[in-house]
């Protein structure tokens, strides 16, 4: 018997609409057109129960020309606010927003498109908020962000467990499975819970003394009962799993939490190049160690990602093919924030798979290292400030360092030697970078790998 024959018996969902149904609805929706009335959950409900790989030529055909009669340009983008420049009062666009919906349906056409990739899987423009340059403001945006991801995932895993779970409901997780997944989303949710929610919602010495313990049904439906409409919208339109496996879910939303992370860690090493740059390495330092602290806050979604069964991994990546985390642009910016990266690493894959990226770090995109040597080399920063921010640099580089041990350990055991995602090289690939720094010493600059 298979591992996917030998997986427990899948509980029936609640019926999903059938595709007649939806393009009835598209059908009479399209009569008034108006945006706030889209049936988004119509939609998205067939889309998970069927799988977006598998949605019907019909369906897409009708989706792609709703899309082309929509007014305003195609530039309008979902993360950038009101269309008339000002930002909403959460950061995310209104539910009205026609922007919004051009949004979505780019992301549920991709592969019609002929442009599936890893953002466009992970519906990476849908969740983009407005750019800030306060760094505290960024890791506020992301702790609020993290908190639905993982509220939401909280409460689709237990859903599971009831006689009604939501789609993708395919080889359906234990309850032992389920807990210890709660458990691990707790972990990663509590010190965000500690800065973002009101006191009290999450015990802080508890919190410190047994990690993850929190009761998950409970703090995921605080956080999910504050969320905005735009928010919750926001939530149901950013799954859409390629297949019909429970566990693609987990993986959608952890990848996610992962996006959300880089584009705060990303802001925070802008603002330090800023502060060396003004020469207030102190400044910097603290900003260094706060993109430290969020990546190690973080690294139990590694472990989170782990629970996933490779026995469903392994079927729904075949529908896949074309998205990988090679090309997450929030990771490389990051990256590319702490030094330049070298010649070959440039001339990888791993940066001609996020081309906007390679060319502002040609283009002599400044970074904190190359900023804090040129005020050495100037004779400007004393040694005790530099000691300092080289202290936080070496921080930042533990963390990172342990993140990529464990992203390969997780490779070797989801893929073993099979080729990655994207046509890349997979656990290889990995491997090879496993020497790579952030911060390079001078003389080993040259002799880093892509």
């Amino acid at each position: 018997m298979s591992s996917v024959e030998s997986a427990p018996a899948a509980l029936a969902p609640a019926a999903s609409p059938g595709v007649a149904t939806v393009l009835n609805h598209l059908g009479t929706w399209a009569q008034a057109a108006e945006p706030a009335a889209f049936p988004y959950d119509m939609l998205l409900t067939h889309l998970r129960s069927v799988g977006k790989h598998f949605l019907t030529d019909d369906l897409l055909t009708r989706l792609d020309e709703i899309r082309a009669a929509l007014p305003g340009h195609p530039e309008s983008t979902p993360g950038s606010g009101r269309q008339d420049g000002t930002e909403t009062r959460d950061g995310i666009p209104p539910q009205d927003g026609t922007a919004f919906l051009r949004g979505f349906l780019d992301v549920v056409l991709d592969k019609y498109d002929g442009r599936y990739d890893y953002p466009s899987y992970t519906a990476l423009s849908l969740l983009t908020r407005p750019a800030t340059t306060d760094w505290r403001a960024a890791r506020r945006a992301r702790d609020e962000v993290l908190l639905l991801l993982l509220a939401d995932l909280v409460r689709f895993e237990q859903r599971a467990l009831t006689g009604t779970p939501d789609d993708p409901h395919g080889m359906p997780p234990e309850s032992r499975l389920v807990a210890k997944r709660v458990r691990l989303a707790v972990r990663v949710m509590e010190p965000a819970a500690l800065r973002a929610l009101p006191e009290g919602i999450v015990d802080a010495a508890a919190a410190a003394a047994v990690p993850g313990r929190t009761p998950g049904g409970r703090l995921a439906a605080d956080v999910l009962r504050a969320a905005s409409p735009a928010q919750s919208l926001l939530l149901s339109a950013s799954v859409q799993p390629v297949y019909v496996l429970h566990d693609e879910y987990l993986f959608l939303r952890t990848l996610q939490s992962f996006e959300t992370t880089f584009t705060f860690m990303a802001a925070a090493l802008t603002a330090a190049v800023r502060r060396v740059d003004e020469n207030r390495p102190g400044e910097a330092a603290d900003l260094v160690d706060a993109v430290a602290a969020v990546l190690k806050e973080s690294l139990p979604l590694f472990s989170l990602l782990a629970t996933m069964r490779p026995e469903a991994f392994r079927v729904f990546r075949d529908f896949t093919e074309g998205a990988s985390a090679i090309q997450s642009t929030g990771y490389k910016t990051f990256e590319s924030l702490c030094s330049t990266p070298s010649l070959a690493r440039l001339a990888s894959s791993a940066y001609t798979s996020v081309p906007a990226v390679r060319e502002r770090v040609v283009n002599g995109r400044p970074t904190v290292q190359g900023t804090w040597h040129d005020l050495i080399a100037e004779r400007r920063l004393p040694a005790e400030e530099a000691a300092v921010l080289q202290a936080a640099a070496d921080r930042l580089e533990g963390v990172h360092q342990r993140w990529k041990q464990t992203h390969y350990r997780l490779a070797v055991r989801m893929i073993g030697e099979r080729s990655g995602t994207g046509y890349t090289q997979g656990v290889p690939y990995l491997a090879a970078v496993l020497e790579n720094r952030l911060f390079p010493a001078p003389d080993r600059q040259g002799a880093l790998v892509g």
